[in-house]
């Protein structure tokens, strides 16, 4: 520990950035962790790297996120704990019955950026719901999410929970990879039908996720059960003292926050998962 409550690993992330008036810059784009910051996390999780591609990392080690498009760097990935209720990978598997007009597409790359994870949905004249993916009792706020993509023309498709009683707006699929959702406080059954029971385009599907909460998480990959993700527990060591904190998310979002006691452990609450950069300003 060096004067004014900072060690090395805090002078090296001034350095690093040139910050001047004794900010101290915590950089997350870099796809490494500042020395002065740790993480833990109980279990292994998906993330995407810089060519676009889906993958996933062992336990505790720290996930740098990218635009699955640009293979821009958003930052590093903080998320709570969660299960996804998705049970099969194959979604031609479920179990309050098989979705019969569904067939896998192994040579389709799917928004992974990978093959095996793309199924086809046959938008014929069977019935107004098309793909099963979950059954549920009680009615805690749960949100369902697939990667979907219309095969010739744009169609509509809608998500259902509890049948029409928690029936979301009509969306679309077009031509491009687009990760939809939906949230809802039902029970019963959940997935997807053909919206206002018209017939387009089949719609390629994949990585679907039902788990609590309203928005999406990161995918967590099913195979006959559903898995639980562990939250990241992330901490600062080795700052100590009272500071202005701005807080840059991925999205190029700044939040700040004034005389913020910092300690051994400190880590801010986040408002979105993406963190880019922390920097602390001493406060007059």
């Amino acid at each position: 520990m060096l004067g004014f409550g900072l060690d090395t690993g805090v002078l090296a992330a001034r350095r690093q950035d040139g910050a001047a008036s004794g900010a101290i810059v915590l950089d997350f784009t870099t796809g490494v962790l500042p020395s002065v910051v740790t993480l833990t996390r109980a279990s292994a999780a998906t993330v995407v790297n810089a060519t676009g591609q889906q993958v996933s990392v062992a336990a505790d080690v720290p996930r740098f996120d990218h635009d699955r498009q640009t293979g821009a760097p958003l930052g590093l990935l903080v998320e709570t704990g969660v299960s996804n209720f998705v049970i099969h990978a194959d979604l031609r598997t479920h179990p309050h019955g098989n979705n019969t007009n569904i067939q896998a597409m192994p040579a389709v790359t799917g928004p992974d950026g990978k093959t095996g994870s793309v199924y086809r949905l046959t938008q014929g004249a069977q019935s107004s719901t098309f793909l099963k993916l979950g059954q549920f009792s009680g009615s805690d706020a749960k949100v369902i999410s697939l990667w979907v993509k219309a095969m010739g023309a744009d169609t509509d498709f809608q998500f259902y929970a509890d049948g029409s009683a928690g029936i979301s707006p009509v969306k679309t699929a077009t031509g491009d990879w687009v990760r939809a959702f939906h949230s809802a406080a039902r029970s019963g059954q959940w997935g997807l039908n053909n919206g206002s029971d018209t017939y387009g385009s089949d719609i390629l599907v994949a990585l679907p996720q039902i788990e609590f909460g309203l928005t999406p998480s990161s995918y967590i990959p099913t195979s006959g059960n559903g898995v639980d993700r562990a939250p990241d527990l992330v901490r600062v060591d080795g700052i100590n003292g009272m500071f202005d904190v701005t807080l840059r998310y991925g999205s190029g979002v700044e939040e700040i926050r004034t005389a913020q006691n910092i300690s051994d452990g400190w880590w801010p609450s986040l408002s979105a998962p993406h963190l880019a950069r922390i920097v602390l300003r001493p406060s007059a």
